[in-house]
C-alpha cells in the first residue's frame, strides 16, 4: 500500500465579510476533495477551519506518490485499420506511432457503432510534491464568491479580499515540506500569522498540530465549533442566574466568523429606555452594535448587553465604557424617533407613499398599496371572509407601507413592518390590524414563523403575490444564481403562508388579476400566467420536497394533476405516499407509464382526437370488461375527490388494476382495423385521464422488485 502524508493548507486574507466566511470554508473542501481525487491522490478526508483572517484545510492522509493509471484507448475502426489482405494500414500504424505501441499490443472492442482496435495504456503516477502546486493553485482559482476584490490588475486574480500569505506545508516534524508556488504574487511558505494585537510576526510551523498549537498561544482559534462554544460559555458566565441572553441564532453566527479570540462583557444601559418596544431596543443592540440583548427569567428585557470582543480582555473597563456610551447615543436617537413618528397618524403618511419608489418602472408604493389592496379583495372573495376580516385585511393594507416614512424605518431599515405594526397599535388600531402591519413581511424564510392571524397571512399573500408578478412583468425573474428582486424568497413565502396555514385558496385568479393590474406600460408582451404559474409550481415543489420530505416523483405526480390549490395538491400527495408501495399501485404505475408511451409514441394525431367509445365496438371479454369497470370506478373516483378524501380516490383508481392487466395480455390495442383501433385508443385516452386526475401515476417511479437470494 502507498504511503500516505498529510497536508496543511491554509489562505491568509484581510478580514473576510462574517456572511461570507462559513460558506467559504465548506466550498474550500469541496473543490480540494475533488481536486485530490480527480488527481489520483486519495485523501481519506478533507477538514476545513476558518477565521476572519484565514481559510484552512487539512488532509491527514494524501498519498505519497499518486498510484499508475491504468486506461484503454479506442482506435479506428477494424475495418478501416485493416486492408483485404488482413495487413495494418496507415490508420493502424499512425494509432500505434501516437501511442508508441506494438501491433501485438492491439486488442479488438465491440462498441454501438462496431467493431474497433484498443490497446491499454498504463500512465505512471507523479509524487505529490510534484502535483500539489498546481493543484493548490486551482483549489484558490476555484473558490468563488458574491463579491470579490482585485488588487495587482483587472484581469488579474480576484479573492474576497486580497491574499496577504499562503501555507502549504507537506508532511509533519522535521521532514516537512514546503509546496513551493505563488498565486497573485504571493508566494507560498511554511508560516502563518496570529491574531493582529498579539504582538507575533511570522509564526513558522511544521505541521498540523504544531500550526495549531502555536496559533492558539498567538490568540487564534480556527475551529468556528469551538469559538461559537466559548462565546456561549463566556456569556453565560458574566451573568447571573436570574438573567440569560435572548436566543438569535443569527447574531451568534455573525460574531462567530467575526472573531478569532472572543471574550465577553456585560455593559448596561439607563433604565429609562425600556419604555421603548422590546422590538426596537433588540434591533438596535443586534443590528447596529452586534450586542446580545439580556433578559430575565421571565421574558423581559434588562438594561444590560452582552458584547463579545475578538481582544483576550478589559481588565480597565474602557472598552465597556465605549460601547455603553455608543448605545446610549444610538437609543437616544431611536426614542427620539419614536416620540416623534407617534404625533402624525400612521394612516395620514399614505400621501407621502406617492413620493417613495418602489421600483423605477413599476411606481411607487402607493401604486403597491392600491394593487395589494385589489388582490386582497381577490383573497377575501376567495376564503369567504366575514366582513370584519375583509375590513382589517384592507386597513392593514393601507398601512402596510406607511411606516417607510418613520424617521425609524429611515435609521433602522430593519425595523420596517415591525414598527408599523407597533405604532398602529400606540395609535389605537384594532389588534387585529395592527398585528397584520406587524406580521405581513413575514416569512422572509423557509424558517421563519408565519403571519399570527389570518388578516395578516391576506395581507402577506397579497403583498408577495404583487412582488412576484411584479417582478417577471418588468423582466426581473430568477435566472440561476441571479434573483434581483429576491423572487424565490417572496414564492417560498407565499407557499408557507398557504400550506403551513392551510389557506384554501386558487393561486391563477389572484396571479391573473394581478397582471390585470399592471397595465401595458409595466408588462412585458411576452409575459403570460403561464411564466408565473411554472414559478409556482417550481416553489411548491421545493417546499413539498425539502421542507415536507416527499417523494420527488410523488411530488411530480401530483404537480402535473393539481397545481392550481397548493393545499390540495399537499393533500394529494399525502395521500398518494400513504398508499405506495401496494402491489397494486405499484403495477397499475406501470401501465399507466404504458398507456402514456402508446398515446404519445405509437398513436398518431388521428387515432387520439377526441370521441366517444362506441361500446358496439368492444368485444366481450377483458376488453369490454375494463370499460364497463372504468366507468363505474371513474365515477366513484371523482365522487371521492368532490369529498376531498383522496386517499380513497387513489385507492379506488388502483383497483382497475386486475383489468387493466388483462386487457393489454389478452387485446391488441394497434389492430390493423383502423375503427377498433381507434376504440381501443380512446380507451386508452379515457384511462390516462383518470390516472392522472388526482396525481399523474405515469410520473411514479415503482420500487424496484425484490429478489429472494435464497433462491
Amino acid at each position: 500500500m502507498n504511503d500516505t502524508v498529510s497536508l496543511l493548507f491554509e489562505i491568509g486574507c484581510e478580514e473576510i465579510p462574517a456572511r461570507f466566511l462559513a460558506q467559504s470554508q465548506i466550498a474550500l473542501g469541496k473543490i480540494l476533495q475533488a481536486l485530490l481525487e480527480e488527481y489520483r491522490l486519495l485523501p481519506e478526508g478533507v477538514q476545513t477551519f476558518s477565521t476572519p483572517r484565514r481559510l484552512v484545510a487539512y488532509a491527514p492522509a494524501l498519498l505519497v506518490h499518486q498510484p499508475d493509471k491504468i486506461e484503454q484507448v479506442q482506435g479506428p475502426p477494424v475495418k478501416v485499420a485493416f486492408d483485404a489482405e488482413g495487413k495494418p494500414t496507415r490508420a493502424a500504424t499512425s494509432f500505434l506511432e501516437k501511442n508508441s505501441a506494438r501491433l501485438q499490443d492491439l486488442t479488438r472492442i465491440s462498441t454501438p457503432k462496431g467493431e474497433y482496435l484498443a490497446l491499454k495504456r498504463t500512465l505512471k503516477g507523479e509524487p505529490a510534491a510534484r502535483l500539489l502546486p498546481e493543484l493548490l493553485m486551482k483549489a484558490i482559482a476555484s473558490l468563488s464568491f458574491p463579491k470579490s476584490m482585485y488588487w495587482e490588475a483587472k484581469a488579474g486574480p480576484r479573492f474576497v479580499r486580497p491574499i496577504r500569505w499562503i501555507l502549504a506545508l507537506l508532511g509533519e516534524g522535521e521532514n516537512a515540506r514546503t509546496v513551493r508556488f505563488e498565486y497573485a504574487g504571493v508566494k507560498s511558505g511554511n508560516f502563518t500569522f496570529g491574531h493582529r494585537l498579539s504582538g507575533f510576526g511570522k509564526i513558522r510551523v511544521t505541521g498540523f498540530h504544531d500550526y495549531k498549537s502555536k496559533l492558539f498561544d498567538a490568540r487564534v482559534e480556527i475551529d468556528p465549533g469551538v469559538r461559537r462554544q466559548t462565546i456561549l460559555e463566556k456569556s453565560k458566565g458574566i451573568l447571573d442566574d436570574s438573567v440569560r441572553l435572548v436566543q438569535d441564532k443569527g447574531l451568534e453566527e455573525w460574531i462567530v466568523n467575526s472573531t478569532e479570540w472572543p471574550s465577553a462583557l456585560r455593559g448596561s444601559f439607563d433604565t429609562r429606555f425600556l419604555h421603548l418596544p422590546r422590538e426596537i431596543l433588540i434591533t438596535v443592540m443586534r443590528d447596529h452594535q452586534k450586542y446580545f440583548a439580556v433578559e430575565n427569567l421571565q421574558g423581559k428585557l434588562e438594561a444590560s448587553f452582552v458584547a463579545v470582543l475578538n481582544v483576550g480582555s478589559d481588565s480597565r473597563g474602557l472598552i465597556r465604557q465605549g460601547h455603553e456610551r455608543v448605545l446610549e447615543a444610538r437609543f437616544t436617537d431611536a426614542e427620539f424617533f419614536w416620540k416623534s413618528d407617534l404625533r402624525e397618524p400612521l394612516a395620514a403618511r399614505g400621501e407621502k407613499l406617492e413620493r417613495v419608489t418602489y421600483e423605477a418602472e413599476l411606481g411607487s408604493y402607493a401604486d403597491k398599496v392600491r394593487r395589494m389592496k385589489v388582490l386582497t379583495n381577490e383573497i377575501a372573495n376567495q376564503l369567504k371572509l366575514a366582513e370584519s376580516e375583509r375590513r382589517d385585511a384592507l386597513r392593514a393594507v393601507e398601512l402596510s407601507k406607511c411606516d417607510l416614512t418613520t424617521q425609524m424605518v429611515q435609521e433602522f431599515p430593519e425595523l420596517q413592518g415591525i414598527v408599523g405594526g407597533l405604532y398602529a397599535r400606540a395609535q389605537g388600531e384594532p389588534d387585529e390590524v395592527a398585528d397584520a402591519v406587524y406580521d405581513h413581511y413575514l416569512p422572509q424564510s423557509m424558517e421563519d414563523r408565519c403571519p399570527r392571524s389570518l388578516v395578516g397571512a391576506v395581507v402577506s399573500l397579497a403583498d408577495k403575490i404583487d412582488a412576484v408578478v411584479a417582478g417577471f412583468a418588468i423582466g426581473r425573474e430568477p435566472s440561476g444564481s441571479s434573483d434581483p428582486f429576491a423572487l424565490r424568497r417572496q414564492g417560498n413565502g407565499v407557499i408557507k403562508v398557504i400550506l403551513e396555514l392551510l389557506i384554501p385558496v386558487a393561486l391563477t385568479p389572484i396571479v391573473d388579476k394581478a397582471l390585470e393590474l399592471l397595465d401595458a406600460s409595466h408588462r412585458r408582451p411576452q409575459l403570460g400566467p403561464e411564466m408565473v404559474a411554472g414559478f409556482f409550481r417550481e416553489r411548491m415543489g421545493y417546499y413539498l420536497e425539502n421542507i415536507r420530505g416527499l417523494r420527488y416523483d410523488t411530488v411530480r405526480a401530483v404537480l402535473a394533476a393539481c397545481y392550481d390549490s397548493p393545499v390540495e395538491a399537499l393533500r394529494c400527495a399525502e395521500a398518494l405516499e400513504s398508499i405506495r408501495g401496494g402491489e397494486d399501485f405499484e403495477a397499475l404505475c406501470n401501465s399507466a407509464k404504458r398507456i402514456r408511451n402508446i398515446l404519445t409514441k405509437s398513436a398518431s394525431p388521428e387515432d387520439r382526437r377526441t370521441g366517444r367509445i362506441d361500446p358496439d365496438l368492444l368485444e366481450p371479454g377483458p376488453e369490454r370488461d375494463l370499460f364497463e369497470t372504468w366507468r363505474r370506478v371513474s365515477q366513484e373516483a371523482a365522487a371521492r375527490r368532490q369529498t376531498r378524501d383522496y386517499v380513497g380516490a387513489l385507492r379506488t383508481i388502483a383497483a382497475l388494476r386486475p383489468q387493466v392487466d388483462l386487457f393489454f395480455d389478452r387485446v391488441l390495442v394497434m389492430s390493423e382495423d383502423e375503427k377498433q383501433r381507434r376504440n381501443r385508443i380512446q380507451l386508452l385516452v379515457l384511462l390516462d385521464e383518470l390516472f392522472s386526475g388526482v396525481a399523474d401515476f405515469a410520473e411514479i417511479v415503482p420500487a424496484p422488485a425484490h429478489v429472494d437470494a435464497s433462491t
